[in-house]
């Protein structure tokens, strides 16, 4: 119970009590004029009945308005789980086409890595085969110069054998 509640009711109870101490002069008759038609009753009785009924309607409204608030709030309560699941529902349909679409672009890569993969054993052969030809050109230049060499050096030694 919060701190007005507490006032109240000792505002109550105090009224109570005063209630209880003056019944006496709260339930003296006197002369009541109701502007149209005059009529004898006890003012203190009519002024506590009136208050009572003010306090009763004021209870009435203060849970009136509790009762309207909490509606409220759990209406709101309601439409407010009822846009989370909705943003939940749209968050994993996101992330699922961000998952389908990774996963293209991933199968995509494969698919160039492949291509590329078969170009670069395709380059390589032929490097090689390159490499293989200039090689044996190459075993070929040197074997014909061994071999012009070899030819060279029997001619002088032939010269140099002939007598002169």
């Amino acid at each position: 119970m919060n701190f007005l509640g507490v006032v109240i009711l000792v505002a109550l109870l105090l009224l109570a009590v005063f209630t209880l101490v003056n019944w006496s002069v709260l339930s003296a008759p006197a002369m009541l004029s109701f502007i149209a038609f005059d009529v004898e009753g006890p003012l203190g009785v009519i002024l506590l009945g009136a208050m009572l009924v003010l306090v009763a309607l004021f209870v009435l409204y203060a849970l009136t308005l509790r009762t309207t608030m909490l509606v409220e709030s759990r209406r709101h309560n309601q439409e407010l789980l009822a846009q989370r699941k909705l943003a939940e529902t749209a968050e994993a349909s996101r992330l699922s086409e961000l998952r389908l679409q990774v996963e293209r672009e991933f199968a995509q890569l494969r698919t160039v890595i492949g291509e590329i993969d078969g170009q670069m054993d395709r380059h390589e052969q032929a490097m090689k085969q390159s490499l293989d030809e200039a090689a044996n050109g190459l075993a070929a230049l040197v074997a014909e110069m061994d071999d012009k060499i070899d030819r060279a050096l029997a001619r002088h030694a032939t010269e140099e054998r002939k007598p002169t």
